[in-house]
């Protein structure tokens, strides 16, 4: 049978947000490129993951969960059945779909039978209606762990297919994202050519957020020794905060914050020399699109989020404690772990970036 040529259904999952959304990529990716006549249909939630994966050419649809309501469980089966579903395949982070996969008609489910989460363990509901199951390795990335469910997936339809794809982050923005970028740019006076740092200082997360005299301090010196501008980016959320970082620093420091899509954000990250923040969505963004980063790694799985493969620099910066992998959103002591980063060690990957020093993951 020539599996390539064969009209298979596949349904992916991912109800997450941004870096959620974008650490899937590969994996669907490798789901387009065993299969491309394959029909694959993404389920999603968070607006942000939506919009991540919306301009993917790997994607032919979207069924998007609005609540938790019966009716709409109801109205996801409806739509399950409606595409007659070979593979209903469940990532790490959205155990507890089995149900919906068995109720959608799906001929085989793919998933885990257990995932580390914040290092305890979570189990799927109704294992033994798993077709495809591999072992959750905790010691493997995220990327590399969704990856493998699908390579298991590939196997399961044509165990003579070779199964080594690549674990690089990808995004896709419009042409009009980058019109808008280049007309917001020059109003804030920052022409074509002109180099500019980028970062996005502030995670919605308070236990991953470098304290603000550390980035005033880090951002001067860039500016004093690179003689280019700061650009802060970030939601609406974080509007005021990004705001008052950026007086702190002064003129030279530009916040963007809650100005940008996530479209748009990407054209901007793209366009700079250097992007520096904390472990978060616009971090992923940075390596898909190519562009040098430091990168602080704190109260989150280092070891689950860091990212495997990048064909540019990307230094990331983290500090074992004993409390990590921490599930706080604030932490109830000291934040050690991101406290402990000093300015000086931003400063030194920094420069080993500035002065074409090249590390790839």
């Amino acid at each position: 049978m020539n599996m390539k040529s064969e009209k298979l259904n596949f349904l992916v999952t991912r109800l997450q947000n941004i870096g959620d959304a974008l650490v899937f990529i590969p994996a669907v990716r490798a789901l387009r490129h065993a299969f491309p006549n394959a029909r694959i249909t993404f389920l999603g939630k968070h607006a942000g993951g939506v919009e991540i994966l919306k301009n993917c050419p790997y994607i032919d649809d979207t069924i998007i969960v609005k609540n938790r309501s019966l009716s709409e469980k109801i109205r996801l089966i409806k739509e399950f059945r409606k595409r007659k579903i070979d593979y209903f395949i469940i990532s790490p982070q959205d155990l507890g779909r089995v149900p919906w996969a068995l109720l959608g008609g799906a001929k085989k489910i793919a998933g885990f039978s257990a995932v580390s989460n914040h290092g305890k363990v979570r189990k799927e509901k109704l294992i033994s209606k798993l077709d495809v199951s591999p072992n959750y390795d905790s010691s493997r990335t995220e990327i590399e762990n969704c990856l493998r469910l699908v390579e298991d997936v590939i196997d399961d339809i044509n165990p003579q297919m070779q199964t080594k794809f690549s674990k690089e982050l990808e995004f896709w923005y419009s042409e009009n994202d980058k019109k808008n970028v280049s007309e917001l740019l020059k109003k804030k006076g920052i022409n074509a050519d002109d180099d500019f740092i980028i970062s996005a200082p502030y995670s919605k997360r308070e236990a991953k957020n470098w304290p603000e005299k550390r980035f005033v301090e880090i951002f001067k010196k860039i500016i004093e020794k690179q003689k280019t501008k700061i650009i802060l980016i970030g939601g609406n959320a974080e509007k005021s905060r990004t705001e008052k970082l950026a007086d702190a620093v002064g003129e030279d420091c530009i916040s963007l914050s809650g100005e940008t899509s996530l479209g748009e954000c990407a054209s901007i990250i793209e366009r700079a020399m250097l992007f520096f923040g904390p472990d978060s969505g616009p971090a992923f963004i940075a390596t898909a699109m190519k562009t040098p980063s430091v990168i602080l790694y704190s109260a989150a799985d280092y070891y689950r989020w860091r990212v495997p493969e990048s064909a540019i620099p990307r230094h990331e910066i983290f500090h074992p404690f004993p409390c990590n992998p921490c599930k706080h959103q604030i932490c109830p002591k000291e934040k050690k772990c991101i406290d402990s980063i000093s300015a000086d060690e931003v400063w030194e990957k920094c420069e080993l970036i500035f002065s074409g020093a090249v590390k790839v993951i």
